[in-house]
């Protein structure tokens, strides 16, 4: 419903619902206030945004709602007085010294004082004391005699981070804000995420960068390089060199929030580990460094007798998540064109290929179902084997938010993790046990007819099929495997049909198993089952990992497909991209990256060229890893630092760093955005894009990415010609990119505006929605008397996957860099007569590692959890190379282990 109102003479319509101050702003107008925020709830505290309601007594516009009928006054002089009155009082709290002050030139209460002619305090202070500034925290730097009491930290912390450990003191002249327990923002389990940055409108919060570098030369906008959110960020640049970073509001990923590692880990761009010259190993196994000229010459020479010698199964690339869109499409160009071979693939197969394999059978594309803002819409959410506030922490708050704002939540997660404390129902199954909980769950749906049956009868296929292989699989049969009472299971199930709008999402917790497709599929079937699939608020969909994995599998750096899921054994798609790119094209299927890896070790594959990629620090059982690298001919590895894979090279190349391209990522919900150049590439580095182009004109091949000449490549040219051969990218060019922000595909022309959800009101894209039976499969590991522990991985809040970027910047000073800890439940610990710190031995059929043990209440009896962020402890050492039987995706979840004091 909207009303009509008159705001300085001007007739006006808007939401009923809306405040006076959004409908200023929505004229393009805006009002002095310094507590109000666009990502805030309305406060009300500073009262500058007065406005006079004739009638009426002055309010404040921030939260009051327009009213039918209402006519406002923004501007007069008692508006003025009472303004000028209210600023002088806040001033005279306030020390003047501007000059020296961080937030000097971008200061909103500077700006104020300006606008209103203050130039000096009218009042006398009676503080009686100075609040001491803490500069301790690596990046957060608080100055709390700076405060002006809006409260704009706190509420941020409260509702966008979710944190709320920020709080307001005192009284008065002496209010200020407190971390905690009046301790350090340390102490007081701060996140790091800078939203108190972000929101103060004065310096009482600052960043290093602020207070070292001053104002910034030139701000560029980009997408963040970690999680798979893709949050926005303004990169602020000065002297050529990166001084700050904040999240863009502009951005809907996001929305103005960040996590540490998105907002402070950027330094290691700048790092001096960066690799700055192309290097060579010599015949004595020596590394040394060579010109670009010598290294392509080198690389083209071996890369065209393997090829004319062994043929297509002779050569394997894998590309990067890291790397953009219009890269990973030059790789797989690459090795399709120039190689002659479809043996590509990306770092999809080590964690979400069950996913993309699961939802394109059932539903017709690899790709999640919904938006992340649904989430807020939801009012069932079940979070199955993913820890999102550590994982991808913007997101994990939305979801936080949404809960503290009732949506109900379900977690399946062996671990006591932050939402699952939050959760109405955690259900803390055994590893390896998802297929027994999620198969007992669609009995429940089948048997205590918690159906859809208008959705299944109009919209799906073979449900038969799904309710003949779970008639038996009751809660009480899965209790066996998973340890979980069967009423919590029978509960969550009822839970979660009980939604109208509910939605599942899930991580690599389902698909780093060896039945992680049929976890997927019976996540899937669950949605159709009661019908929560094509409406906001619903779907099924996997919280993808890195920045660009969901990209680099758009993009056909998979041995199966082309760019959009085309099979490479599809004649139209064949016969398109052969008059395109202009030359034959290998038709039979490549290998998968574990493939590779066993060919390698067998001799059959001679070459390799591993794009941003640390297989020997990312990948299972590091010894074969490492065995098959070895017993390489030839490869070819290029990376921003010399990574554990680059030890075995041939060959290393420096790539650079995102801040130092163009070109897009997609994110989680198939979000394409830009990815902007804010800075030059480091020494004689060159963008993996502009490398691939090189050695593919050293062979002689035009790839048709550059402008003519062989040197840069045109990622907006790149990107017209992947638009081409992409039927679901047809409507995505830069300069919509630009217009927009994002477009999510599918969006098959120009006049498309995007897809929020696929799938919509029952149009799945393969047709009918297909049911898939889900037998159970127990996982490949059990517990035995000589390995009586499970071991499962994952990710921590301040380091990223190898740890290779977040390593080199001030986030390993929150964590160290170097140290990795196996967290156990207490009661393990004292049965083993282990203390917390004390260093142990862990051990599997694999190998062996030292680290030292963290005792908690997260990890349960039975359960002990490690990340694999440190090269020094190489952790997958300890994984096994059994695997998803659909995907061969490691099953790095489910490792039975020993542990033995030292």
């Amino acid at each position: 419903m909207s009303v009509s109102f008159i705001i300085d003479g001007k007739n006006l319509t808007a939401k009923a619902d809306s405040t006076i101050l959004q409908a200023v702003q929505s004229t393009g107008e805006d009002l002095p206030n310094l507590c109000n925020a666009p990502n805030l709830r309305p406060h009300g505290g500073c009262r500058l945004c007065l406005v006079e309601v004739e009638g009426g007594k002055p309010v404040a516009s921030c939260h009051t709602p327009v009213q039918e009928g209402a006519v406002y006054t923004t501007n007069s002089k008692k508006l003025n007085r009472i303004r000028r009155n209210i600023l002088e009082l806040i001033i005279s709290d306030h020390p003047l010294e501007c000059l020296t002050c961080s937030a000097n030139g971008r200061c909103d209460l500077q700006r104020l004082a300006q606008q209103f002619g203050i130039r000096a305090p009218r009042f006398i202070n009676p503080k009686t004391n100075t609040p001491k500034a803490d500069f301790s925290h690596p990046f957060v730097k608080m100055d709390m005699e700076k405060c002006i009491a809006c409260g704009r930290c706190v509420r941020g912390c409260d509702e966008v981070q979710g944190s709320h450990i920020l709080a307001m003191a005192g009284r008065g002249f002496n209010s200020r804000i407190v971390a905690g327990n009046n301790t350090s923002l340390e102490d007081a389990n701060c996140v790091s995420c800078g939203q108190c940055i972000s929101q103060c409108p004065v310096a009482a919060f600052s960043d290093e960068g602020q207070q070292k570098y001053g104002l910034p030369d030139k701000s560029i906008t980009t997408t963040c390089t970690y999680c798979g959110i893709g949050c926005g960020l303004i990169v602020y640049v000065k002297d050529g060199q990166v001084i700050q970073m904040e999240p863009d509001p502009a951005c809907d990923a996001n929305r103005g929030h960040s996590c540490v590692k998105g907002r402070f880990g950027y330094s290691f761009a700048q790092h001096e580990e960066r690799l700055s010259h192309p290097l060579i190993r010599d015949k004595n196994g020596n590394f040394k460094k060579a010109s670009w000229e010598d290294a392509l010459e080198l690389i083209a020479s071996n890369f065209a007798n393997v090829r004319d010698k062994y043929g297509p199964h002779g050569f394997g690339a894998i590309s990067s998540s890291r790397c953009t869109n219009e890269e990973n499409y030059l790789l797989q160009k690459f090795t399709r064109q120039v190689m002659q071979s479809n043996s590509v693939d990306n770092c999809a197969r080590v964690c979400h290929s069950p996913s993309a394999f699961a939802l394109g059978a059932s539903l017709g594309t690899g790709a999640g179902t919904n938006s992340f803002e649904d989430i807020e819409i939801s009012d069932v959410i079940m979070l199955v084997g993913a820890n999102p506030t550590e994982s991808h922490p913007v997101f994990g708050s939305r979801i936080k938010q949404a809960v503290l704002g009732g949506a109900k939540l379900i977690i399946l997660d062996p671990r006591k993790t932050e939402l699952a404390l939050l959760a109405d129902i955690h259900i803390p199954l055994k590893p390896g046990s998802n297929l027994a909980v999620i198969n007992a769950m669609q009995h429940v749906l089948i048997f205590e007819k918690l159906l859809n049956i208008p959705f299944i009868e109009n919209y799906t296929e073979q449900f038969e099929k799904v309710k003949k292989v779970v008639t038996d699989t009751t809660p009480e049969w899965a209790e066996q495997f998973s340890g979980v009472a069967a009423s919590l299971i029978r509960n969550a199930a009822r839970l979660y049909a009980s939604g109208n709008a509910a939605q599942i999402l899930w991580g690599l917790g389902i698909t780093e198993a060896c039945h992680g497709t049929l976890s997927a599929h019976g996540l899937i079937n669950m949605a159709l089952m009661t019908g929560n699939l094509g409406r906001p608020g619903t779907g099924s969909s996997p919280i993808r990992g890195q920045n660009n994995v969901q990209g680099a599998c758009d993009m056909g750096a998979l041995p199966n497909v082309f760019s959009d899921y085309r099979p490479v054994t599809d004649q139209t798609a064949r016969k398109q991209h052969e008059e395109i790119w202009g030359t034959s094209l290998p038709i039979e299927m490549g290998m998968k990256i574990p493939e590779m890896l066993d060919a390698a070790r067998h001799g059959s594959l001679k070459a390799m060229l591993v794009m941003a990629q640390d297989i020997a620090q990312s990948d299972p059982d590091t010894n074969h890893v490492i065995a098959a690298l070895e017993n390489l001919d030839f490869l070819v590895v290029q990376d921003i630092f010399f990574s554990e894979t680059a030890k075995y090279a041939n060959v290393v190349l420096p790539g650079a760093s995102f801040l130092e391209k163009n070109g897009t990522f997609v994110n989680s919900d198939r979000r394409v955005q830009r990815v902007c150049k804010a800075i030059e590439t480091h020494s004689q580095s060159r963008t993996d894009g502009d490398i691939i182009n090189q050695i593919a004109r050293a062979m002689g091949v035009d790839l048709n990415g550059d402008d003519g000449k062989g040197t840069l490549i045109n990622s907006d040219k790149i990107l017209q010609e992947i638009a081409s051969l992409s039927p679901n990218w047809g409507g995505i060019n830069t300069n919509r990119l630009k217009e927009s922000g994002f477009i999510q595909w599918p969006c098959p022309d120009t006049d498309h505006p995007g897809t929020n959800i696929v799938h919509k009101d029952g149009a799945f894209l393969r047709g009918l929605a297909l049911f898939t039976p889900t037998p159970w499969r127990p996982p490949s590991q059990q517990i035995v008397a000589q390995y009586p522990f499970m071991l499962t991985t994952g990710r921590n809040l301040f380091h990223y996957n190898v740890g290779t970027m977040t390593r080199r910047t001030g986030i390993a000073k929150l964590q160290p860099a170097q140290e990795e800890k196996l967290r156990i439940n207490p009661q393990d610990a004292k049965s083993l007569n282990l203390e917390d710190g004390q260093l142990v031995t862990v051990r599997s059929e694999n190998g062996a590692v030292k680290v030292k043990c963290l005792l908690t209440e997260e990890s349960p009896p039975g359960t002990v959890f490690m990340t694999f962020h440190y090269p020094e402890t190489r952790t997958n050492l300890l994984i096994g190379l059994e695997a998803d039987s659909y995907t061969s995706c490691p099953e790095y979840k489910v490792t039975a282990v020993a542990i033995e004091g030292c």
